[in-house]
């Protein structure tokens, strides 16, 4: 009989021997294990940064528009940079032209001033006398003095009757006239102007008040 019933029981305690070893089989990785949560995560994060790092279609056509903007504004700026170099240097180059016979027309204007004076001297000669073909002579040589200056820019100021201009004229004395007052009314020695610069302000004497 005690075999036959080790014979019933051992069914069942196999049955529950074969229980525990598929539970045993099937149990959990202990709670400290964390390495598969772990490269769950880091997969997780993986995929994230790669779809972050990767800019669309869109983003990638505004940036190269926005590059292109750029670069376009920097080449309008480097073509007026380079447009205002070239007007200055132009600018320059028509002021160093105009102005490059400053000093050589200066030391000119002694010249013209001794040829007025001899003109001066020699206005009251008869016609038909000596001096005669001396003073045509010397009138040639102040018209082509005078030409010569006119074709380089040299242009003798207006004086006499003329308003005082500080710009033109230097005052070197007051005088008693009926004209009205600040006119010039002698002219003592021309001035000239070279392209509209001053060369030389006309020494003048001027009419004063009263």
């Amino acid at each position: 009989m005690s075999g036959q019933n080790e014979k019933d029981q051992n069914p069942e305690m196999a049955a529950e021997q074969q229980e525990e070893h598929v539970s045993e089989s099937c149990t959990l990785p202990p709670e400290g294990d964390d390495s598969m949560a772990a490269d769950t995560e880091t997969t997780e994060e993986s995929g994230e940064e790669e779809a972050t790092e990767a800019p669309t279609v869109e983003q990638q056509l505004q940036e190269a528009t926005a590059l292109a903007e750029e670069n376009h504004q920097n080449l309008l700026r480097t073509m007026a940079e380079m447009d205002n170099l070239r007007k200055r240097q132009s600018r320059e180059m028509e002021q160093a032209r105009k102005f490059a016979l400053e000093n050589f027309a200066r030391d000119l204007l002694p010249v013209a001033d001794n040829m007025e004076r001899a003109m001066g001297a020699m206005e009251s000669y008869e016609e038909g006398s000596a001096i005669g073909p001396l003073v045509e002579g010397v009138q040639m040589i102040q018209q082509e003095l005078t030409k010569v200056f006119e074709k380089n820019g040299v242009v003798r100021v207006e004086s006499v009757d003329q308003p005082f201009d500080p710009n033109l004229h230097q005052a070197v004395m007051q005088m008693d006239s009926d004209k009205a007052p600040g006119t010039v009314v002698q002219e003592m020695q021309a001035g000239y102007t070279l392209n509209e610069r001053l060369l030389r302000p006309a020494m003048v004497g001027v009419a004063k008040e009263g």
